[in-house]
């Protein structure tokens, strides 16, 4: 795949805006969001029918004649669709009831004025992703081909762009069709969307600007700790520019503990590196799950008093290795990595996600109590790095090398373009621990070497302070290329760790179990089925010292074209579902790896037919002591591990009693440190009515990050969840937002589909009106549900506010 130049050449800057701008001092640096006004238009034929394994480009390679100008300024494009990003033509398509999915050629043009002020500076176009082969021109010049759907990249447009009221337009040519030199080139169980999916942004700089800024901790220990920074000052002047050269550190206070300045001499059209030591930090405070302090580095040029350019990256100090007898250390102290693998993809969205939603999902993460996860199988929106920062979420960040290799001189040129892309964006953030390569690799044994090899040899190049990790190498000559191998629990990795004593091992994903949530009992793909594998899983790997911990496969439920175990497309591995509502297992790895007090009942208490019966009840608890009640009755007090059943590898084995079913409340009491926590199941009636409960009371209008997730519930007449329920629900409302259509077997795409376990969710995003927004969900028989959501815009009256209410009104 040819690549021009012009696309990579300052790609380093990336790593400077991985989070807003700083709003501390006046940086003439200018970075403007550009998701907004974009157009769209999809040719017409296609391919996909055999989802991610359809090799068949012919004729969905071609550009249909209706498209061969639109890459010139006069192109007629008021036809095209008008859209925003992040978007995907594939949001619904991978989930409705025919075979695969569409892959093809996607068309996005945006008209844009640059005011004439800024006809001195630079102008970039920074793209966060797009999947996966993309062209693009301005006003008609080619500007490159970027390769990979999974990094960002941008372009230097100065040369191009047009300034005061002249129209500038932008073509961008995508499409997500088979490459066998472009990886991922098949996989079974994620779907490869197409569109601009990511975030978009112009930025203005001076002539004279930082190209790039990171850092390295040489040193770090509790009392101090030493840090170097590199930076490249790039001139694109006619004449030379002395500047001066300053970082300041800043904790996590927002108070600058240390600053340090040189002094460099950059040629016209020319870049300079700069590395400068900045000494020893007395007592730093140091990142850790526990405590995840972040610092900041300032950086700021000037030439002569005038500030030619500042940017901030984030710091934090940690040192940590990896141990092939003992497991994995951070900051001096063995510590397990307890994880969890995560893909991109949200109902009614694809992968097309706001950056709230990745944030949103790293917060459910670590509130399981994960303290890592691994960015299966590609890097991920730089959100959940800057989120991860701050959570105390370590990562795996990997490159989706696996499957298949078409040519392997192509296919590598293609990997290390993309390895320099992830690690020039991500190195200065202290959650990644570790570079990765996905594995499972289908190739010849030479060709896999060969690959492994170059990605491995070139993470170091680029970054030789983290180690390179590997999933499933699949063979000893293979491990051997990296430093931490990525294997299974099991005999063979046990046999491996007596033959190779020196190297280290962890887990890189284990799919214990397939669930469906709300299945309980013997039944396939059960809840209870469920958990005894996990329990068993976790209980092995912990009895595994010397194995550095381990990552369930996956968080979430996602959509997968090959899949039909318990809902059609659905990859039901998760620890919750798709629309993110827990599983049981949820809970149980919160009891075990989270220290916020918990206690969680396994399943409901609606059992018709069964009064008198025996049943076993399971509960979940990092407490030392839990007490049952039925219909306000001790069941007696349990201490922890008095369940002899219980795998002794668990940090705490769960509490079961044998209880005689009678209808009423069960509840869990837990007892921490004098303090009592409870969960408690209800039997329920009959269903009833539907309840709405939503994360958020309230949007911000014109913001397309700012979303709700609402809650429907099929309850009894008491506001019980019916636990069996799977009844239709229908949401409609009225006012300025926005439901999500979602594509669900058998209703196909809009915004009926059935409930599961009792339980559903939509999202709804805001729109650039204000006022009240009311949501309402309906079924056959039941009672509707409501909720309001206001959508609220400073200085901007409420503009759903009536003098008078319906209800005070046209029902009296």
């Amino acid at each position: 795949m040819h690549q021009a130049t012009a696309v990579f050449l300052l790609l380093n800057c990336l790593v400077l805006w991985a989070g807003p701008a700083s709003t501390t001092g006046a940086s003439p640096r200018i970075r403007e969001n550009w998701n907004a006004g974009w157009l769209f238009a999809r040719q017409s034929k296609g391919t996909g029918e055999l989802g991610s394994f359809d090799r068949e480009n012919d004729v969905a390679a071609r550009v249909e004649q209706r498209f061969r100008d639109a890459d010139k300024p006069e192109y007629d494009d008021s036809w095209w669709q008008s859209i925003s990003l992040p978007h995907t033509w594939n949001a619904q398509d991978v989930m409705d009831q025919k075979p695969g999915y569409w892959r093809g050629i996607g068309w996005y043009r945006k008209h844009f004025h640059v005011d004439g002020k800024y006809a001195a500076k630079r102008i970039f176009l920074e793209f966060e992703g797009a999947n996966e082969v993309a062209e693009f021109w301005l006003n008609g010049h080619a500007l490159g081909v970027h390769a990979g759907g999974y990094t960002g990249f941008e372009f230097d447009i100065t040369g191009e762009v047009r300034f005061g009221g002249e129209d500038n337009v932008l073509t961008v040519k995508v499409d997500n069709l088979f490459h066998a030199t472009i990886p991922p080139t098949v996989k079974t169980d994620y779907s490869f969307y197409g569109g601009i999916y990511r975030a978009a942004w112009l930025r203005v700089s001076d002539a004279v600007y930082l190209a790039d800024v990171h850092w390295t901790t040489p040193s770090v220990t509790d009392s101090a700790a030493e840090v170097a920074v590199e930076s490249r000052i790039t001139n694109t002047s006619q004449s030379d520019a002395t500047v001066d050269v300053m970082h300041e550190i800043i904790d996590p206070r927002n108070t600058v503990v240390k600053s340090f300045t040189a002094q460099a001499t950059v040629h016209p059209n020319e870049t300079v590196t700069l590395t400068q030591k900045g000494g020893t930090l007395d007592h730093p405070q140091l990142w850790s799950p526990d405590a995840p302090a972040l610092y900041r580095i300032r950086t700021s040029i000037r030439q002569a008093s005038a500030l030619l350019d500042r940017t901030e990256i984030p710091l934090g100090f940690r040192w940590y290795r990896f141990d092939p007898q003992r497991g994995f250390f951070l900051n001096g102290k063995r510590v397990q990595l307890q994880g969890t693998n995560w893909h991109q993809s949200y109902p009614g969205m694809g992968n097309a996600l706001p950056k709230s939603r990745h944030v949103k999902d790293m917060e459910v993460i670590r509130e399981m109590g994960a303290n890592f996860w691994r960015t299966s199988h590609y890097p991920h929106d730089v959100s959940t790095m800057d989120a991860s920062d701050r959570l105390g979420l370590m990562v795996w960040e990997e490159l989706p090398i696996n499957k298949e290799i078409g040519d392997p001189q192509e296919y590598t040129a293609n990997v290390l373009n993309m390895a320099r892309e992830m690690i020039v964006r991500d190195r200065n953030h202290p959650c990644v621990i570790l570079w990765g390569i996905a594995g499972e690799i289908n190739a010849p044994r030479k060709v896999s070497m060969a690959v492994v090899d170059a990605a491995a040899k070139f993470y170091r190049k680029l970054d030789p302070s983290r180690p390179v990790v590997m999933h499933a190498p699949r063979g000893d000559e293979i491990e051997a290329l990296v430093d931490v191998a990525g294997l299974g629990v099991e005999l063979e990795t046990d046999q491996k760790h007596q033959r190779f004593p020196l190297r280290s091992y962890m887990v890189g994903e284990y799919a214990a179990a397939l669930t469906g949530r709300g299945i309980y009992g013997d039944e396939p793909n059960s809840e209870d089925k469920a958990l005894a594998s996990h329990e068993k899983y976790l209980s092995e790997l912990n009895q595994r010292p010397w194995m550095a911990g381990g990552a369930i496969w996956n968080q979430f439920d996602y959509d997968g074209e090959s899949y039909d175990v318990v809902t059609p497309h659905i990859v039901a591995f998760g620890m919750a579902d798709i629309w993110r509502i827990p599983k049981e297992t949820y809970y149980f790895y919160q009891s075990q790896w989270s220290a916020q007090p918990m206690v969680h009942i396994v399943g409901h208490w609606t059992w018709p037919g069964q009064v008198g019966q025996s049943r076993s009840v399971k509960v979940y608890s990092n407490a030392d002591e839990v007490e049952l009640f039925l219909n306000g009755r001790s069941l007696g007090v349990q201490m922890k591990g008095s369940h002899q059943g219980s795998y002794p590898g668990l940090a705490h084995p769960p509490y079961v009693w044998n209880v005689q079913y009678q209808p009423g409340t069960l509840r869990a009491v837990a007892r921490i440190a004098g303090r009592e926590f409870s969960d408690e199941r209800k039997t329920a009636g009959e269903p009833y009515q539907i309840i709405l409960t939503s994360d958020a009371d309230k949007l911000t209008s014109g913001d397309r990050e700012s979303l709700a997730y609402i809650t429907a519930i099929v309850a009894d007449r008491n506001g019980v969840v019916v636990p069996t329920a799977t009844s239709p629900v229908s949401f409609t409302s009225y006012g300025p937002g926005e439901l999500l259509e979602q594509t669900w077997p058998p209703f196909g795409t809009g915004l009926t589909w059935n409930a599961v376990a009792g339980m559903t969710r939509i999202a709804m995003r805001s729109t650039n009106r204000s006022g009240r927004t009311v949501v309402s969900a309906s079924s056959p028989g039941l009672r509707m549900g409501r909720i309001e959501i206001d959508v609220t815009a400073p200085g901007r009256p409420d503009e759903m506010n009536y003098k008078e209410r319906f209800e005070v009104d046209e029902l009296q």
